[in-house]
């Protein structure tokens, strides 16, 4: 809101808390940037048996293993000490007794618990997890406790960690944001208080209720979609859809946002404005639905983003005054912001409100700056607006970005009006007459299956991903710079100058800044793999593998490359084929269609048939299968990339051992004055050839943590810094 009716509401002068925003948002930045810390990791916990209590705050199914288990959301929480669980139990089960079952005395030992609660729990908790507040419980089995409801569960404790190399999820800080610090699995729920949130737990209930009208609608697949885009429900969303969607740019339909709010909440305006329902009434009503509504999926931030927004939107025209997109935008950040200031690094956060920048900002300047003014062409750069202003926080997040994403959303966002309505409308038919909903859910099916068959149409589509790693901070700033200079002097500039700065302002994040030769050791746990890089064209993988960590591939080494940029590896070595050295890279040959990381060739070790291993083959397989070239490498032969010598000096060709160790590939990296050794598992007669081809050389700069203690204890290696 800012001026009255029929005044200049476009007086940029006349938002204050626009300005004030930017100044808090300002300060936060800078605050956070100095006093960077860390989110606390409670890792001296895991896997032990703990007891913890709190307050129920959510509860949903979410898949674990190969099925469905309840979860609940524990806030207010407290990991108890030892001697204590007893005593809160006999209270819990004590709160039953006082209670007849009438709403008063309900309300009374309710009270009761929370007095109780406020001012023991401290007294409560253990020493060693006073940071704990939030929690994930994964019930094993049994009745889910009421919303609101104070509970105490017992099961294994497991913290969310950090990430250890670049480009990986980061858990630890991801579940801060939400306040969130662990999860307790194989949990069991031992007590449970009386007294709980009764309009919480009856929108619960009802979402209860519409997820099964959705699975009885539709099939599970489908179903699952639905209940993630109707119903916040994430939890059992079919992860070859969730793939599928975010690789193509569209995983944003699947969010509660502002398209809910315009369908949902603008729709039940106008319908109740047209049966003459008086505008208070109607627009007290309309907020009031939709409060319910996004309590019930969750009040994530995009959809307290819109809420608030339409909360304003609809004030408005109450109070008689124009609605002012960047003041309304603006005080949705700062509710947002000043409850919990870390949503600023939150993606969701970040690719909500830059939507809504895009549409606000930059699109009336792409409009004033059509070429032609044909309607094919209003409606593709608006699409492309939007993915310019969300540009930074995708490439920041995710390290890549689908180009055909603008032209994908310019079919599926008109769409998920007709979704939306149809989805509702199919519970609505299904809750009166359950084949009524099993038919109306066939319109929304057969959208769901073009919605799929167009992102596996855009994926074999060369050039549908654009990996230009993580963006630095001088990029990202450069970029806004020439965004923010293009919308101020917009209305002076030529329109073909216009364009040509959004073209350079893009162009920022293909600099490559020179770094010479990188050695990246991946932390992979009991396992190898390092990534060799140089400003000469060398991008090489020796090794990815683990022993002690699952689904190395996906959640370690792609992420890592994408990280860096790397969009094709020239080779990728596998020293042996044991699985600490090769499961992560078997693992990726498996999905190698869906990563959009090219490999060159695939590099085995010289060995004769009798020493190849079920692994071995099965890498020379998948290889064949997804048509890159094998080089079974020997000892004597040499590759260079600028000023990279890459040599292999073991095994010598055609090498026969039963011992996958023995086989080990050994290769000495020469730059500069620099040299290295990567020596796989390599022992016994196989370490004897190399120290001989070893002798009267340079001394060995970096030898890799596999090396044995034979070849570091005969003075070859000479570690210094590099």
């Amino acid at each position: 809101m800012c001026d009255r009716a029929g005044k200049g509401s476009g007086n940029s002068v006349r938002r204050p808390l626009c300005f004030l925003g930017l100044a808090y948002v300002a300060a936060l930045v800078l605050g956070m940037t100095a006093a960077a810390r860390g989110a606390p990791v409670y890792s001296h916990l895991d896997g032990q048996r703990v007891t913890v209590a709190g307050y129920v705050d959510w509860k949903e199914y979410r898949i674990s293993g190969e099925k469905e288990v309840p979860v609940i959301t524990l806030k207010d929480a407290v990991i108890l000490q030892e001697d204590q669980t007893a005593n809160l139990q006999q209270i819990l089960s004590d709160s039953w007794e006082i209670s007849d079952g009438s709403e008063m005395s309900e309300r009374f030992s309710k009270a009761k618990i929370h007095r109780y609660w406020k001012e023991n729990k401290e007294l409560l908790r253990r020493e060693d997890a006073e940071g704990v507040e939030g929690l994930w419980c994964y019930l094993e089995e049994g009745e889910l406790p009421r919303t609101g409801s104070l509970v105490l569960v017992q099961g294994t404790f497991y913290s969310f960690a950090h990430a250890t190399n670049p480009g990986e999820f980061d858990s630890a800080e991801y579940y801060r944001i939400l306040n969130q610090q662990g999860r307790v699995l194989k949990a069991e729920c031992i007590a449970r208080g009386c007294g709980y949130d009764g309009f919480r737990e009856g929108l619960c209930q009802i979402r209860e209720y519409l997820s099964l009208l959705l699975d009885a609608c539709y099939d599970t697949r489908d179903a699952s979609v639905m209940k993630a885009m109707l119903l916040g429900e994430k939890g059992t969303l079919d992860q070859d859809v969730k793939s599928l969607y975010q690789q193509n740019g569209i995983i944003h339909i699947l969010a509660i946002s502002g398209l809910h709010l315009s369908v949902i909440g603008m729709g039940l305006y106008q319908v109740l404005d047209r049966l003459k329902i008086p505008k208070p009434l109607n627009i007290l009503l309309s907020i009031a639905v939709m409060y319910c509504y996004g309590t019930m999926t969750g009040m994530g931030a995009s959809m307290t983003r819109a809420y608030l927004m339409f909360v304003i939107r609809l004030c408005a025209k109450l109070i008689g005054r124009t609605y002012d997109l960047y003041t309304a935008l603006m005080t949705a950040a700062l509710a947002i912001l000043i409850r919990q200031p870390l949503y600023l690094g939150h993606s969701g956060f970040l690719f909500s409100f830059g939507a809504v920048c895009g549409i606000g900002l930059l699109l009336p300047a792409v409009e004033s700056n059509l070429l032609t003014g044909s309607r094919a062409e209003k409606l593709l750069l608006s699409g492309a607006a939007v993915s310019i202003a969300t540009l930074p926080v995708y490439l920041c997040f995710y390290y890549e970005f689908p180009p055909y994403s603008v032209l994908l959303n310019l079919i599926v966002i008109p769409c998920m009006t007709f979704v939306l309505a149809g989805g509702l409308c199919s519970m609505g038919l299904a809750a009166c007459f359950l084949p009524l909903g099993v038919w109306g859910s066939c319109p929304v099916r057969l959208v769901l299956w073009l919605y799929e068959k167009s992102c596996e149409w855009c994926m074999r589509l060369p050039g549908h991903r654009w990996i230009t790693g993580c963006p630095e901070t001088w990029k990202v700033i450069l970029f806004l710079g020439i965004i923010i200079a293009l919308l101020v002097w917009n209305h002076r500039l030529p329109k073909l100058l216009f364009w040509q700065g959004v073209l350079c302002a893009l162009c920022v994040f293909t600099i490559r800044v020179p770094r010479g030769l990188e050695i990246t050791m991946l932390d992979v746990g009991q396992g190898d793999c390092i990534y060799l890089s140089e400003d000469g064209g060398l991008r090489c993988l020796i090794d990815g593998g683990s022993s002690d960590k699952s689904d190395v591939a996906a959640y370690q080494i792609l992420p890592f490359l994408k990280y860096q940029g790397t969009s094709r590896l020239d080779a990728v070595f596998v020293t042996h084929p044991d699985s600490d050295h090769e499961n992560g890279i078997r693992a990726w040959l498996e999905q190698y269609g869906e990563t959009g990381i090219v490999i060159g060739t695939l590099v085995l070790p010289d060995v004769g048939e009798d020493s190849k291993n079920e692994e071995y083959r099965q890498l020379e397989d998948l290889a064949a299968q997804n048509d890159i070239p094998v080089h079974y490498i020997h000892a004597g032969e040499t590759a260079v990339w600028g000023e990279v010598k890459l040599t292999c000096i073991h095994p010598t060709e055609n090498w026969s051992s039963q011992d996958t160790n023995a086989c080990s590939i050994v290769l000495h990296l020469a730059y500069r004055d620099f040299s290295a050794l990567f020596t796989g598992d390599l022992e016994g007669e196989g370490e004897q050839m190399v120290l001989q081809k070893l002798q009267g050389g340079q001394p060995v700069t970096l030898l890799n943590k596999r090396a044995s203690k034979l070849i570091q204890n005969k003075g070859l290696i000479h570690i210094r810094n590099a």
